[in-house]
C-alpha cells in the first residue's frame, strides 16, 4: 500500500463532509490506546505526588443529560482500588472546578451503578503557560480539591537531550517515554509548542521497539490534543501513515466509525466518504476493505455519481 493510500485511509470513519478531524485525532480512540499502554506504570512519571500504578483504563466519555457531553483526558483505575481522573490545562479558570465537579460526580455515579465505591483522585497537570493555580474550591455544600503538577521550569532541552541519547542507545525507559510525551507542553507559546510536537513525533518514530513507539505516539497525540494547530495536525497525519500506531488508530477509528454510522442508519455518510475516495483515485476494492462494505455497493455508488 503506498503512502498516499495509507494516509488517506486515516481520513475515513464516516465523518461529516468538511469535517477536518481524522481517526487519530479522535480523543476517545487516542485516549483508549494510550490508557491501555499505561497499565503497570506509576502516575509519578507525570510529576504527580503518588507512587500508585495504573491497573486499568476506563472510557473517557461521560454522557450527561445536557446540551454537551463530558470528556475526560484520562480515567485510570489504580492499584489501591482508587480511581484517578487526570486532566491537563494550558489556561487556568475558576470555572474549571465546575468541570471537575461534574467529572467527579459522574464517575462516582458510573461506579455506583456497578456496585462499587472507589475513592476518587482529581489530578491536574498544568502546562508551562501556568505558573501557579488554586487547587481548592470550597463551599458549605461541597469541596473540590485537585492534586496538581506543573511543567513550568522543566529543563526542556535537557529532557530532549536525555530522550535522544536513550533512543540512540536503544535504551528507552518509561521515564524517557513520558518525558517525550510531555515535552511539547513544557514550552511556552504557540510557535514553540508546535515545533516541539513535530520534533517529538520524529523522535518517537526513531524508537526501535514498536510497542514503545506506539505508546509515545499515542501519548503525544493525547496530551497535545488541546494545543495542536491545523498545520501540525496535517503534518502528523502524513507521518502516522508510515507507522504501526497509525494503522492501529486507523483500524480502531474505522471500526468505531462503522458501528456508529450503521447504528444511526447513516449510510449516506459512508457513500459520500466512498465517493470522495474514488475521486482521489482509490479503487472500489480498497474502499470496500476500508469501510468493510461490499465492493459492489461501492461500484454502484460510483455509477450513480
Amino acid at each position: 500500500m503506498d503512502k498516499k493510500k495509507n494516509t488517506e485511509s486515516l481520513n475515513t470513519g464516516y465523518k461529516k463532509p468538511g469535517d477536518s478531524r481524522i481517526a487519530y485525532q479522535n480523543k476517545d480512540i487516542v485516549s483508549k490506546l494510550f490508557g491501555q499502554m499505561m497499565k503497570g506504570k506509576p502516575l509519578s512519571l507525570f510529576g504527580l505526588k503518588t507512587d500508585l500504578k495504573v491497573v486499568d483504563a476506563r472510557p473517557t466519555d461521560i454522557p450527561i443529560v445536557q446540551a454537551r457531553e463530558l470528556r475526560l483526558d484520562n480515567l485510570f483505575e489504580l492499584e489501591d482500588d482508587s480511581v484517578a481522573i487526570i486532566d491537563y490545562e494550558s489556561v487556568w479558570k475558576e470555572t474549571n472546578f465546575i468541570k471537575y465537579g461534574r467529572y467527579i460526580l459522574e464517575v462516582i455515579d458510573r461506579y455506583l451503578q456497578e456496585g462499587k465505591r472507589p475513592d476518587i483522585h482529581m489530578m491536574v497537570l498544568y502546562t508551562a503557560d501556568i505558573e501557579k493555580a488554586a487547587n481548592l474550591m470550597k463551599r458549605t455544600a461541597c469541596t473540590i480539591e485537585t492534586e496538581t503538577a506543573y511543567l513550568i521550569g522543566v529543563p526542556s532541552e535537557e529532557w530532549l537531550d536525555y530522550v535522544r541519547a536513550g533512543i540512540a542507545d536503544s535504551q528507552v525507559s518509561d521515564e524517557m517515554l513520558i518525558r517525550l510525551i510531555l515535552l511539547p507542553l513544557t514550552y511556552k507559546g504557540e510557535e514553540r509548542k508546535q515545533a516541539a510536537i513535530k520534533t517529538c513525533v520524529e523522535l518517537a518514530r526513531q524508537i526501535p521497539d514498536q510497542g514503545q513507539e506506539a505508546f509515545a505516539l499515542a501519548g503525544i497525540l493525547s496530551f497535545t490534543d488541546k494545543v495542536i494547530n491545523d498545520e501540525t495536525k496535517q503534518y502528523i497525519k502524513e507521518v502516522l501513515g508510515l507507522t504501526q500506531v497509525g494503522k492501529m488508530l486507523m483500524d480502531e477509528g474505522r471500526q468505531e466509525g462503522l458501528q456508529e454510522g450503521l447504528q444511526k442508519g447513516d449510510i449516506e455518510r459512508a457513500r459520500k466518504t466512498a465517493i470522495n475516495m474514488l475521486e482521489k483515485g482509490n479503487t472500489a476494492e480498497y474502499i470496500a476493505d476500508i469501510l468493510e462494505l461490499p465492493a459492489e455497493m461501492i461500484r454502484a455508488w460510483k455509477r450513480e455519481g
